[in-house]
């Protein structure tokens, strides 16, 4: 090694100095010992030293160590965990799941993956519609957790290594412990890295020769003014070393997938639809000859708006159409579902369930014919969250009027976006139902690693949804899940990573522009 490049900096000093005197070290003992200002002077000063072989990484270990995680703390405030507190119910005499239900301190899926979870170590069995022990039963896993990490936790540990753990324990921690969706999760795993460092032969001979010199990192206009410079070392220029990382600012990932998704739509002659996502229930079910009695209607899958609060009627002679649709299909050459249409019910507030009143509103507002038209809805369902669905999400809506439109029209333009929007491979078509189409079709696309998903569904609009709203000619309408596409088009397992509140995960996703116009791979 050249002089120039002993070199030192004088953080680099700071750090020779403590090992020269000290000796092998870890890296907290040199955070908490050296003298220099930060951990991150040390990172910057450790990574040239080991670039240049001045100091040499003596060994290096791994502990993992877990933490309660938000699902962990709500546990912890109402002192047990669901698994443990249905044993204890079934120990009391509860013998179903749904008394089990009836207990608000979990919600009703917690109750339900406590019972699959108990069903699956043995330790519960189903008897019928009842749920019974299993005779002789041991002590059970949930409950070791309870004891071995729940209440050291408790006791002011901030986390606990999973080494000291029992195996079947710590099994369960690692499995409750997702590395997406930490928001939900029981546990968090975090690994920490520790290793040793020690001064080199070349680290003690650069030393050396520090002494008495000073080394000059940056140029500045005191060091020129005062002349300092002219008895001093430059320090040399490492451009092996990797720089600090500079973020800038950019969209959203997904934001940038949706723009491409807008602006495709509109090249290709498209008007786009836009609306509240407070809708009534008229717009959002009754136009679209959905049975005031279908379930989708029910307060586990439609979010209603508060009382009082209201969103416009519709005209009146509209809203006499429809209801006569559904109580005798008048004026449609149908039956409709024969029963006595609520008006009252009509003007109730929802959350906007599905893009389709998007399609509604426009064929009651006199389009064009022939027209074709879009829209990008935010829609809002109760449903349990997992890899491929989201409570709240976006569908694009789509409709095209005009006298010789077509079911083999539809499939074309499906296939088309599910090559151009979702940049998908392979994709299939199945029969579906939907009341307010028919026929029906339901998309499927495949995902490389998750297999085949639900891409949205599609049909001909009845002509109990078209001739009250005024529309004469065929309409072929279809409502994609835009977040499922998304998930194939940028390359992700989890339909969660689109609304992460983790900065690292979202810079590290890649919009590719020219595969979302195009499906094709770069």
């Amino acid at each position: 090694m050249t002089a120039e490049e002993r070199n030192l900096h004088p953080l680099e000093v700071i750090l020779l100095s403590f090992l020269g005197k000290n000796g092998k070290s870890t890296e907290k003992e040199i955070l908490e010992r050296s003298g220099l200002p930060d951990e991150g002077s040390y990172r910057r000063a450790v990574e040239w030293l080991l670039s240049r072989g001045l100091v040499r990484e003596v060994d290096r270990t791994e502990r993992e160590f877990v933490r309660l995680g938000p699902v962990g703390r709500a546990n912890l405030d109402v002192g047990s965990t669901p698994e443990t507190a249905l044993l204890r119910k079934l120990t009391d005499g509860v013998r179903t799941l749904r008394e089990a239900q009836e207990d608000v301190t979990f919600d009703r899926g917690r109750w339900g993956s406590a019972f699959g979870a108990l069903l699956k170590d043995g330790l519960v069995r189903k008897d019928g519609d009842g749920v019974e022990l299993v005779p002789g039963m041991h002590e059970d896993v949930f409950s070791r957790v309870w004891k071995h990490v729940y209440l050291p936790l408790r006791e002011g540990e901030k986390e606990l290594e999973i080494s000291t753990l029992p195996e079947d324990v710590a099994g369960l921690v690692r499995e409750r412990s997702p590395k997406r969706g930490r928001g939900k999760a029981e546990f968090q795993v975090v690994t920490v890295v520790e290793r040793s460092l020690e001064i080199t032969g070349e680290g003690r001979k650069a030393l050396e020769e520090a002494s008495g010199r000073t080394t000059i990192g940056a140029i500045t206009p005191e060091v020129l003014s005062k002349g300092s410079w002219k008895d001093a070392d430059f320090r040399k220029y490492a451009l092996d070393i990797p720089p600090a990382r500079i973020h800038t600012g950019r969209l959203h990932p997904y934001k940038q997938f949706l723009d491409t998704v807008r602006k495709r739509f509109v090249s290709l002659g498209f008007t786009e639809m836009e609306g509240s996502v407070a809708e009534s229930e008229f717009w959002n079910n009754d136009a679209l000859f959905m049975p005031q009695f279908h379930p989708a209607r029910d307060i586990h899958d439609v979010y209603h708006l508060r009382e009082g609060y209201t969103v416009p009627p519709p005209p009146r002679d509209l809203l006499e159409n429809v209801a006569s649709a559904h109580e005798n299909g008048e004026g449609t050459g149908g039956r409709g579902w024969g029963y006595p249409f609520d008006r009252k019910m009509a003007l109730k507030a929802v959350m906007r369930s599905q893009g389709t009143a998007l399609s509604a509103r426009t064929l009651a507002s006199g389009p064009e014919i022939p027209g074709k038209y879009f829209g990008m809805a935010r829609c809002f369902r109760y449903d349990q969250v997992d890899s491929t669905h989201l409570p709240d999400f976006f569908q694009v809506e789509g409709i095209v009027l005009g006298r010789d439109m077509t079911l083999r029209h539809l499939m074309g333009l499906l296939g088309l976006f599910a090559r151009e929007i979702a940049g998908a491979r392979d994709y299939k078509f199945l029969p579906g139902y939907f009341p307010f189409t028919e026929p029906s079709v339901e998309m499927h696309i495949l995902h490389p690693r998750l297999g085949w998903i639900e891409g949205g569904g599609a049909g001909l609009f009845r002509p109990e949804v078209r001739l009250p709203l005024g529309i004469d000619v065929p309409v072929i309408a279809w409502g994609l899940g835009l977040d499922r596409m998304a998930m194939l088009a940028m390359g992700l397992d989890d339909i969660r990573d689109l609304v992460t509140p983790d900065l690292s995960r979202l810079r590290s996703m890649k919009v590719k522009p020219d595969r979302l116009l195009t499906g094709r791979e770069e």
